[in-house]
């Protein structure tokens, strides 16, 4: 379901509908808008608050799903910047979605390495209290071998 039938087919949105929307503070929405990743926003005649249409509620969503997938600014400016379906355009896209994963790949095997040492620790830790120093003499070695992994 789209944000438009979430609010009733509203036309324009205040900062805060927005902020909860996206799930982004109503801080990052002014900052994007500073630095150009959206575009200035529509204000209301008479209050001068900032009023969303519809478009601009989509592309900040759609920001909000970059930023969660963990693209930096710059990244999210590109991807942002290209905006159509030719070819250059794709591929562009492409290839920055694609280095993304790669370091989010990097960050998981590294997170699983971290994570079979804390359970080495665990062990050692536990064969030691239960005085199994065969099994803790094992598990410190192991995680000696272990700690090159770690970056």
């Amino acid at each position: 379901m789209s944000s438009g039938e979430r609010l009733g087919q509203q036309r324009s949105f205040t900062i805060q509908q927005v902020a909860k929307l996206a799930g982004l503070s109503e801080h990052t929405l002014r900052y994007y808008e500073k630095i150009g990743l959206i575009d200035p926003v529509e204000r209301d005649d008479s209050s001068g608050h900032r009023r969303y249409d519809a478009d601009s509620l989509a592309r900040v969503e759609s920001l909000a799903r970059l930023r969660a997938v963990g693209l930096g600014i710059e990244e999210m400016r590109v991807l942002m910047h290209s905006r159509g379906h030719d070819q250059e355009t794709v591929a562009a896209k492409i290839s920055l979605l694609t280095a993304q994963r790669g370091k989010i790949a990097h960050e998981i095997k590294s997170l699983q390495a971290r994570k079979r040492f804390l359970e080495n620790r665990i062990a050692y830790w536990e064969a030691t209290l239960h005085g199994d120093h065969a099994a803790a003499g094992r598990l410190n070695a192991e995680g000696d071998a272990l700690s090159e992994s770690l970056d």
